[in-house]
């Protein structure tokens, strides 16, 4: 018997065989060219196609651009028959896998800026996004009817570029997604008030469509569930519109939740349950008779075959495990998940870049914490050396996990020291928080993985000039990481203080009261972490901003986390000085002493443990410093430099 044999079964979606369950949804990339199918956004997606996914969507493709406006460089576009050309380059690249390929039409409606628009936003009625905020103009009914004309335009292109079928971008609150809402369309006309009218501008596009397509053309509809915000639709709101759109046309229904500001991410994080928005799509399944998708952290294809076979959904969008690992649907059926490369949910390489890029007016492609290939599969590949060395790789952290694992599989002979009993370096500290296991299960799979791959670890393996005088590898990867900051002014003066890697070490401090300097993301994982412990803590921060080294998502939903907790949080707050666990703070320009804590945690960033470095090249010339040891930052960076040796050296 197959393994995942529901996951594995074919489905029919309209008139196109699907070979199994598992769908690439649209997912934003960066990596256009002005708006069309670059390269690597093929090479990208037929990388996925030959690792056996059933059915990939693109990401959004809009139908109506401005011209003058910034928002054209960052996504696909379909708004022009130039387009045609290199959507069918995908769309060809794709099928030789046997895959199939929908592309996803959209308007971003009133979830824009102006200025990044390029003119004023439009909605159904004249009522600001509350992060946009910049009021949107009401559609007039002549302006609805060239919008639909605009869906049904794209959808000709799309047919003639290939695509097995389109998806209409009905989720996550944009334009479509507008009229469905009654938080954001309030009209009075056809195109408002009950489930019938909102519904309309959707049911309109799909019909447009249908009349239009030479041949029968599948539409999917991505729709939200639940908008998880004030006022916002519920489930039932949905259940009442879901079969009026299979009524117009629909071939199959794509499941998610939230819109920008909802308390529930549209992009959930590790915060959230794996499967958070599957209960969505078995509500929505109860009321139609169309195939339904189902999507939110689904992530491993256990949980993909019980969706399956519990009757919540017909498919399973697994996206961002897609991104983590191309091959994850190949190792599936040929029963090898234990080396499936599991999505952590960090949002480090994929929704922060770009949030942080659209932020900063950049085109950065996203990336992925654990697959540093992303967006560059042609460019980077594990090919086997013809000149195997010795290499002695220092550190057992994710940089020099990455970096032993590549160099192994392309040939090399690999040591690895690591000082510690374990492996996993600050990342096993990383996922010692409630929310964060994901972190210690990629460990796990990397220990996995490097025994594979013949890797030799020494573990309790400390390196000095001495211990490594006596080798003679022909190359060091130095990934000895880095050492938390210890202020000065703290230095012998309190036994009570500690550092927030000891506290993730296990080193709980004894007393109820205590304080975190420091409101970076160590700071304020520890806080999470000591308060699940029943402690009662305060966190005291430098700047007025939380998390600044944290992307938007993350930082939410741990803030939030550490409001439900009761942990205090005092910004602006500057430490002078720590004796006796009272603490001189400065504020707004004033002194202060804050008194009455049991123990003080310093989390005040990190420097790295590069003191080996000079002398180990007087040993050892050729020596690559990687990860926190050439410069702390994150993981995703760290993991990325340790590829980058490995597939060099």
């Amino acid at each position: 018997m197959p393994s995942y044999p529901l996951l594995f079964s074919p489905l029919t979606i309209g008139t196109v065989k699907l070979k199994n369950r598992i769908v690439m949804p649209a997912m934003a990339t960066n990596a256009t060219t002005d708006g069309a199918a670059s390269q690597q956004i093929v090479d990208y997606f037929v990388e996925r196609a030959r690792g056996r996914t059933g059915l990939i969507i693109t990401e959004a493709a809009s139908v109506m651009v401005p011209p003058q406006g910034k928002f054209a460089r960052f996504h696909l576009n379909i708004s022009d028959d130039r387009f045609i050309p290199s959507l069918k380059r995908l769309t060809d690249a794709v099928h030789v896998h046997g895959t199939k390929i929908a592309i996803q039409l959209s308007h971003l409606g009133r979830q824009i800026h102006a200025a990044f628009w390029g003119e004023q936003p439009v909605a159904p009625s004249s009522i600001a996004c509350p992060v946009c905020r910049d009021l949107p103009k009401e559609l007039t009914i002549e302006e609805i009817k060239l919008i639909i004309h605009a869906f049904v335009e794209a959808s000709r292109r799309a047919q003639e570029a290939g695509f097995d079928m389109v998806e209409l971008h009905g989720c996550h609150g944009y334009l479509i997604g507008n009229f469905f809402s009654r938080r954001s369309n309030i009209r009075t006309d056809l195109y408002g008030g009950d489930a019938m009218g909102r519904s309309r501008f959707c049911k309109e596009i799909i019909r447009g469509i249908k009349e239009a397509s030479e041949s029968p053309l599948p539409v999917i509809v991505r729709m939200n569930g639940h908008d998880y915000i004030k006022d916002g639709e519920t489930l039932e709101d949905m259940q009442e519109i879901a079969p009026l759109l299979e009524e117009a046309g629909a071939d199959a229904l794509h499941v998610t939740a939230g819109v920008y500001g909802s308390y529930k991410a549209t992009v959930a994080p590790m915060y959230e349950k794996e499967g958070c928005f599957i209960d969505l799509a078995e509500g929505i399944r109860k009321v139609v008779s169309i195939p339904v998708i189902a999507v939110g952290r689904i992530i491993n294809p256990s949980m993909a075959e019980e969706t399956i076979r519990t009757g919540k959904a017909d498919l399973v969008a697994m996206g961002r495990a897609l991104i983590a690992d191309p091959n994850m649907p190949l190792k599936a059926m040929s029963s090898k998940s234990e080396d499936i490369c599991a999505c952590t949910g960090c949002n480090q390489g994929c929704i922060d870049q770009i949030n942080n890029s659209m932020m900063a007016g950049r085109t950065e492609p996203v990336t992925c914490l654990v697959n540093p290939r992303v967006l560059r599969e042609a460019e980077l590949t594990v090919d086997r050396t013809n000149t195997p060395r010795n290499i002695l790789v220092l550190g057992g952290g994710p940089a020099g996990l990455e970096a032993a694992l590549t160099a192994a599989r392309r040939g090399h002979d690999v040591v690895l020291w690591e000082k510690e009993p374990a492996l996993g370096g600050q990342f096993k500290l990383a996922g010692t928080p409630p929310g964060r296991e994901s972190f210690t299960d990629y460990i796990r799979y990397m220990d996995r993985q490097i025994a594979k791959a013949g890797v030799q670890v020494m573990l309790n393996r400390e390196a000095t000039a001495d211990t490594l005088s006596k080798l003679s590898p022909h190359a060091i990867i130095y990934a000895l990481g880095a050492s938390p900051i210890i202020p000065s002014f703290t230095r012998g003066k309190s036994a009570e203080t500690t550092t927030a890697w000891s506290v993730l070490r296990g080193n709980i401090p004894d007393g109820r009261r205590i304080a975190v300097i420091g409101g970076g993301a160590v700071g304020l994982e520890t806080a999470h972490y000591m308060a699940g412990k029943g402690k009662e803590i305060t966190v005291l921060e430098a700047t007025g901003t939380l998390g600044s080294d944290m992307g938007a998502i993350v930082s939410f939903y741990l803030r939030n986390i550490l409001k439900q907790a009761g942990v205090n949080i005092l910004r602006n707050t500057v430490v002078q000085d720590i004796f006796h666990g009272k603490i001189v703070v400065l504020q707004e320009g004033k002194e202060r002493l804050l008194n009455g804590f049991d123990a003080i945690v310093l989390a005040l960033g990190a420097r790295s443990n590069d003191t080996l470095v000079e002398d180990l090249r007087r040993i050892i010339p050729e020596i690559h410093v990687i990860g926190d040891a050439r410069k702390p930052r994150k993981a995703l960076e760290a993991i990325a430099e340790g590829f980058e040796i490995g597939i060099r050296i």
